[in-house]
């Protein structure tokens, strides 16, 4: 039998002349090359220098045992490197044990039956081979995933010249493959075709699919194919590699499988940077054609988002080089001069701007063209515009002015307000006193019960939606985002269009199961906020959605008094009926509600400076909603 380097090497240990003589006779005529050592501690040395494939090992011997070069030989050569068969006359249960306890390979007794000690030496070192190959195969496919891992990483290449990327990966794919090369293939409406040029036979789309499907190698006529799937689920292309499924390790397939990925997240950059570069030639196009008729464009500061017209090149206060947030006029119909960004998200940007025909500062929401489209989001906005315009009441945003812009932007202009949310204040103060939650919750109930009495449920009363605008020593309460309000006629279910309307931690448990709501919903909110507000501790303790969900369904609230020292039975009482699992045990009138509490609290003795008078002074101005908005990192003016 032979190694990869020519014949196995055999070591004969045995301290008898004869057997050693009569085992490297039977072993030489069958190919193999034989060493002998009459002793341990000459098979020890001849290891040393020149390690065999395999000992033939006797156990009593003078010196050191068979047992003790055993354990020697371990220490430094594992079993499947160094196969160890234990040949001797001792076949008692506990000396065959105690050899493969210390590491033999095998064990055969004295007096020898030869065609099965040679059956024994073949199959051990026919398993040091396979092993020694799988080992050999692993390292070259590690190295070959090394490089391609190399090339992947390069995306900036293959976004300047995917044929040439995926080809030269495709080439290291090969070698790793044991095949000549790989074939890459888009699918396209006529048929798969070919990336880059290769001789390879395109697999058909059929059997594209059945790989996409079960997103392992599917056969077909060529061999294996491998499905490139993007993160929408598209099949976008595929690897053809001539050779049987079968035949490809697991190893090569994971290889192959990645760079499926990788190109089908190529495929999807490149495409998306078409369509990237098309809009933008579209967007520049509009502009030039505004400019051309006289329109002022807007820019803005990224540093302030200070805005300025397109004929100004950097910032007055930063210096920084002005940026186009949109293709919009720096004048909104000849009457609102765009200020300052206010906030920005994927739906739209709110500014800050300038009436100039009523000479007054006011805030504009300006929804994205592109968004305006979906019935869903046009409802929401058309249904803010609509529960602002019913409700008459200082504590609720007054709405101005709506409008759509030449390019199908549309816009609310309301009131622009200076201060800062609940949600911020209690980030930053943490809890306020007694006293002044009480102030807020008059307000805020007052202005929920405007909302009721105009038919209006807000639906996602929580501590971002109530704004504090300073006055005096004290503020005033704005209620903010009636994008989600509906009303009360009309039942109110959790979803729109598959979205969650609402903040579940505090949802009411109707609102959760999509049950019919009215104002007492709201109130239940209201008194989520209200504990927050005075704990600075949310009463949902959960953070995962279904957790949320059971706990506001299922759980029992915690009482005020549990967090809040010297808090009476009333109160804990007054909480308990508004945070009632059913809304038919708690209070019809939410104005009664916050009035009752909010004269319960003002007894109440204060545990902490509170928040300051100053809170949300000097701040940049704010407008509702929508929760999409990232307000700017705050500036003095």
């Amino acid at each position: 039998m032979t190694t990869g380097d020519g014949p196995a090497r055999v070591l004969v240990v045995d301290d008898n002349e004869s057997n050693r003589e009569v085992l490297a006779r039977r072993l030489s005529v069958k190919g193999y090359v034989v060493e002998t050592a009459e002793d341990g501690e000459r098979a020890l040395a001849l290891v040393e220098a020149a390690p065999p494939d395999l000992i033939l090992l006797d156990v009593m011997m003078p010196g050191l045992s068979g047992f003790d070069v055993l354990d020697r030989l371990r220490k430094s050569h594992e079993a499947g490197d160094l196969p160890v068969i234990m040949a001797t006359a001792r076949d008692a249960s506990e000396d065959v044990v105690r050899a493969l306890t210390l590491g033999a390979n095998d064990y055969v007794t004295k007096p020898l039956d030869f065609p099965i000690v040679l059956a024994r030496v073949r199959t051990h070192l026919e398993l040091k081979r396979a092993r020694q190959e799988l080992r050999d195969t692993a390292e070259r496919l590690r190295e070959a995933q090394g490089r391609i891992a190399g090339l992947e990483a390069s995306s900036s290449q293959a976004l300047r010249d995917l044929p040439s990327w995926a080809a030269s990966v495709a080439s290291e794919l090969a070698g790793a493959a044991g095949v000549r090369e790989i074939g890459i293939f888009l699918v396209e409406e006529a048929g798969p075709r070919a990336l880059v040029p290769t001789g390879v036979s395109p697999p058909s789309a059929s059997a594209l699919w059945a790989a996409a499907s079960s997103r392992r190698p599917a056969a077909y006529e060529g061999g294996a194919v491998v499905a490139a799937v993007g993160m929408t689920g598209e099949l976008l292309g595929g690897l053809a590699v001539p050779r049987l499924v079968e035949e490809l390790q697991e190893t090569q397939q994971r290889i192959l499988a990645s760079f499926a990925h990788q190109l089908a997240g190529s495929l999807e950059l490149a495409r998306v940077r078409e369509q990237l570069a098309a809009e933008r030639a579209k967007k520049e196009a509009s502009r030039r054609q505004l400019i051309e008729r006289g329109v002022d464009l807007v820019l803005a500061c990224p540093v302030c988002g200070r805005c300025y017209d397109h004929r100004t090149e950097r910032c007055e206060k930063d210096g920084e080089l002005l940026e186009a947030p949109r293709t919009l006029p720096y004048r909104i119909l000849d009457r609102y001069r765009l200020v300052r960004i206010l906030g920005e998200g994927g739906m739209g940007t709110v500014f800050s701007a300038r009436d100039e025909r009523l000479n007054r500062d006011v805030a504009m929401k300006i929804l994205k063209p592109e968004h305006f489209g979906a019935p869903a989001v046009r409802g929401r906005f058309e249904q803010e515009a609509r529960a602002l315009g019913q409700i008459d009441h200082p504590g609720v945003v007054t709405i101005y002015d709506t409008g759509e812009l030449d390019e199908g932007s549309v816009f609310l202009v309301t009131e622009l307000l200076r201060g800062r949310d609940l949600e911020l204040l209690v980030r930053v103060h943490g809890a306020g006193r007694p006293d002044q939650v009480a102030s807020l919750l008059r307000q805020a109930g007052a202005a929920l019960a405007a909302a009721h009495r105009a038919g209006v449920l807000h639906r996602d009363i929580k501590p971002g939606n109530l704004f504090l605008v300073p006055h005096g020593s004290g503020f005033r309460v704005k209620m903010l985002d009636f994008g989600l309000a509906k009303s009360m006629r009309v039942s109110s279910g959790l979803t729109q269009s598959g979205l969650i309307v609402g903040t579940p931690a505090y949802m009411s448990p109707e609102q959760i199961q999509e049950k019919a709501l009215d104002g007492r919903s709201d109130l239940y909110s209201l008194a989520v906020v209200a504990f927050e507000a005075l704990t600075a501790r949310r009463l949902v303790r959960a953070t995962d959605l279904f957790e949320i969900f059971s706990e506001v369904v299922r759980g029992e609230p915690p009482r005020l008094s549990d967090y809040l020292a010297g808090v009476p039975a009333r109160t804990d009482g007054a909480f308990a009926s508004a945070l009632a699992r059913s809304p038919l045990d708690r209070p019809a009138a939410v104005d009664a509600w916050t009035e009752e509490v909010s004269a319960l609290l003002e007894r109440l003795p204060a545990a902490s400076a509170g928040w300051p008078p100053e809170s949300g002074s000097g701040e940049l101005p704010r407008v509702a909603g929508p929760d999409e908005n990232r307000t700017l990192p705050y500036h003095r003016p």
